[in-house]
This record gives structure tokens, sequence and C-alpha cells, in this order.
């Protein structure tokens, strides 16, 4: 059995063949694109909110979000430090917590 080699192409030629694969696939009905294109601008991005923020070292120089979370990603919703993790962070750390209220 011989190795298979591909002929080296410029990137001109990969795609023109990619760009015909993909017509040619759309006249076999492999693929449609129509409805990615109909909802190309409907495309938004869940920014999850904001619980608490802790400044691990008091100066800005590290910050950790905490985030609200669904039940269907983590076992428990809002996944924040109790408030003896917090009071200990507090106290070896110098760190400053700011929760967030609506």
């Amino acid at each position: 059995m011989t190795d298979f080699q591909p002929t080296p192409q410029t990137p001109e030629q990969v795609d023109q063949g990619l760009r015909e694969a993909f017509i040619q696939a759309k006249k076999d009905g492999v693929m449609d694109a129509t409805p990615y294109i109909k909802n190309w601008g409907a495309a938004q991005i869940h920014q999850p909110k904001t619980i608490c923020k802790c400044d691990l070292f008091g100066q800005g120089q590290m910050v950790i979000s905490f985030y609200e979370t669904s039940s269907t990603t983590l076992p428990v919703p809002g996944n924040v430090p109790n408030r003896w993790i917090r009071f200990w962070t507090r106290v070896f750390f110098n760190s400053k917590w700011e929760f967030v209220n609506d």
C-alpha cells in the first residue's frame, strides 16, 4: 500500500475547492444554509448575571467573579463561597467581597 500524498495547493485553490464543495452540497440537498443566513443578525451571547466579586488581595490585581448559574449546569445554583470561607479569605488575603444587589 502506498501512502497518500496530496498535491500542494495555494490558499486560492483551497478556497475555490471549498466553495465548489459547498455549492455541490447545497445542490445535492446535503446542507441547507438558509436557516443560518435568515437568523444571522439574531445571534446573541448570553452573559450570566454576576452575584458577587472577590478582590483577592484588596489591590484590584486579581478579581474573581461569581455568576448566577442554572440548576442544569451546576448542582447548586448560585455557587458562592459560604461566610466561613469569605471570613478567612478576608483575614489571610485581605480580600474584599462585593455583593451585587438588585
